[in-house]
């Protein structure tokens, strides 16, 4: 499946911001999955819109993407319970799901701005979900946004609202 359209705003600042030429789109991604192929150790994801988020994160330098999918993977290798239990209805997600502990909200300040979330970790029950829960979940809501030209252009920003009793016990 291709890399879906930016809008003009977007186009523009992918083109002027992280180096996008829209004619060389599908030769970078043929040499990031060229990379991949060559790597026994990755398992990694080869659809277009997955890895346009890394090279877009990484200002299309295809050495910055191939560290950062290395410890993208390598981190949901050496910290399993930072990418099990997955599963949106899996209680502690569905608990933060309905509380609204992690919100990436859907209009942005300007159409080139930043993807904005708001983080409210001080409303979680500390008997119900801990810190590795969190950081489970936070970890599924990148894997989303990593699809989310919003986001992977325009950039994010997190407000962040912490009860530190919550945190440090």
């Amino acid at each position: 499946m291709p890399v879906r359209p930016l809008s003009e705003p977007l186009a523009l600042k992918a083109q002027t911001e992280l180096n996008e030429v829209p004619e060389r789109i599908e030769e970078d991604l043929n040499a990031l999955k060229t990379w991949i192929g060559k790597q026994p150790h990755l398992r990694a994801r080869t659809d277009d819109q997955f890895l346009v988020g890394f090279l877009r994160g990484c200002k299309y330098s295809l050495e910055k993407a191939k560290k950062k999918m290395d410890l993208y993977y390598s981190c949901r290798t050496n910290f399993p319970d930072f990418v099990t239990n997955r599963d949106p209805l899996f209680d502690k997600n569905l608990y933060f799901i309905r509380l609204g502990g992690w919100l990436p909200l859907p209009n942005t300040i300007t159409p080139d701005g930043a993807r904005i979330s708001l983080v409210r970790l001080e409303i979680c029950d500390p008997t119900k979900i801990d810190i590795v829960d969190i950081i489970r979940f936070a970890a599924m809501i990148n894997d989303i946004l990593i699809l989310d030209d919003q986001w992977t252009v325009g950039g994010g920003v997190s407000s962040f609202f912490i009860c530190f009793s919550f945190i440090f016990g």
